[in-house]
């Protein structure tokens, strides 16, 4: 997850229910608003992860101190930084963000935070819950202290889906423009489904709740493929993602999914689309990428579309002259780490990549859902971690937390990394030093299995 506090909100003694003035620090998750808490909260927040999970804690960054005097200007926005990278810190930790206390801590936060806009507990509400062929499903009855979990129950059950089947779906935001779906974000255990929705419409006035599968290896599909609801919901999807991929490359398979559809052969259609060069990949278009031009230090900066899947990123370039896309990928297991930068004027994600065997460069993408790339990545770098550890099904994985985590001095930054060196940080970005070079040189890695295609 990506932990952000971009900014601060005075409370005043004349409209505080206490009559104090009091500042809260606004906390964005994954780009998101989420919640306002105060110094104090948050503190008690840090104190509690103390007790309950001492272990977990010993890495995280130091929570800032508390002070007995009135802070100032300068004061409060460097506590925003350090509440910031504390944060950041324990987001990276997965037996942290896993436990029942952290999840349970930011859902009241959020109730706490839009409790003036939000319907009485005892209220029943009701959610349309989408799927990628725009088909709703009405879950009634339902409250807003109910989680993620609770909703995904009562979709498995109104579809009537075996429970075995559950753990391969869950529970995503979209945004509908243009009679289609793009995808925002995933919901989690820490926040209520109809808040989130409703904070998110006040964004992207569209927004709708969506029920689609959950993993990335499509070798899972042939354990849902034989069972006649679990297949639906595949064939689903797979017609979207067929779909999205029309303008982005030309197949002979478009015909023959037409056919099996018209003939409802939905199995064949799945098998049949599971060849498809962009299946099971989420599209996410309106990104810049700034990439190394042919072994040179130069780069250029080019719009692009990013599809994200099959352990890879590939980056559809847009051409002016040729009036077609061009394409560059990149190997999941050939980033080395990553990091997420959100200032004012701009939100990218920097990937550090093996360009060749002796040549670490960062690969920067420009664009609002860099929270939402990073999230991709993670999820994908965590199944494959779990199928290495021999796993057979998505949740069926323990947390990984990697082997060190690295922060670095920029703010809002998120970096995964499977290294115990520690690298330099020149302008917010980790360079490699001589030594880091030659010990990759001499992996084995690059000389027995896996070959230059992982670090």
């Amino acid at each position: 997850m990506h932990f952000s506090i971009p900014d601060v909100t005075d409370v005043s003694a004349k409209t505080s229910s206490n009559q104090q003035s009091y500042t809260l620090f606004n906390i964005h998750i994954n780009g998101f608003h989420h919640c306002s808490l105060r110094y104090s909260q948050l503190r008690k927040f840090n104190e509690e992860l103390q007790r309950l999970l001492p272990t977990a804690m010993i890495n995280i960054e130091q929570f800032p101190p508390k002070k007995f005097f009135s802070l100032s200007s300068k004061e409060t926005e460097e506590r925003r930084l350090l509440l910031e990278h504390h944060l950041q810190s324990i987001a990276q930790n997965k037996y942290i963000i896993t436990s029942s206390y952290f999840n349970e801590f930011f859902f009241n936060a959020q109730l706490e935070t839009f409790s003036n806009e939000l319907p009485d507990n005892d209220h029943k509400i009701n959610l349309t819950i989408c799927l990628l062929n725009n088909h709703e499903i009405i879950i009634e009855n339902l409250s807003i202290n109910d989680t993620k979990s609770r909703l995904l129950d009562a979709c498995a059950l109104k579809i009537q889906l075996q429970k075995d089947f559950l753990s391969f779906f869950s529970l995503y935001l979209y945004e509908q423009k243009d009679n289609h779906l793009n995808i925002l974000r995933p919901l989690y255990d820490f926040e209520s489904p109809y808040v989130s929705l409703k904070q998110t419409k006040k964004i992207y006035e569209q927004t709708c709740i969506v029920f689609k599968k959950s993993y990335w290896n499509s070798e899972f599909d042939l354990q849902l493929i034989d069972d006649r609801r679990a297949r639906n919901l595949l064939f689903v999807q797979a017609q979207y993602e067929i779909e999205q991929s029309y303008d982005l490359y030309t197949s002979d398979i478009y015909q023959q999914l037409d056919v099996l559809r018209e003939n409802n052969s939905f199995k064949d259609y799945i098998l049949l689309a599971r060849t498809s060069k962009f299946y099971g990949h989420n599209i996410i278009k309106k990104c810049s990428i700034l990439y190394p031009l042919n072994d040179t230090k130069k780069q250029k900066l080019s719009e692009c579309l990013l599809a994200i899947g099959n352990n890879e990123i590939i980056c559809c370039l847009n051409s002016n002259e040729k009036k077609k896309n061009q394409e560059c990928s990149f190997k999941v297991t050939r980033i080395r780490c990553w990091k997420v930068n959100w200032t004012k004027q701009d939100m990218n994600i920097s990937l550090e990549y093996l360009v060749k065997k002796d040549t670490l460069q960062w690969i920067i993408i420009h664009g609002d859902q860099a929270p939402l790339i990073s999230i991709l990545l993670q999820s994908m770098v965590d199944e494959i971690l779990a199928k290495r550890g021999g796993t057979t099904s998505p949740t069926s994985a323990e947390p990984v937390t990697p082997i060190t985590t690295t922060t670095t001095t920029t703010t809002t930054t998120t970096i995964t990394t499977n290294e115990q060196t520690p690298s330099k940080v020149f302008n917010g970005l980790a360079t490699r030093t001589e030594s880091d070079l030659e010990r990759l040189n001499n992996n084995d890695i690059f000389d027995k299995g896996g070959g230059d295609d992982e670090l």
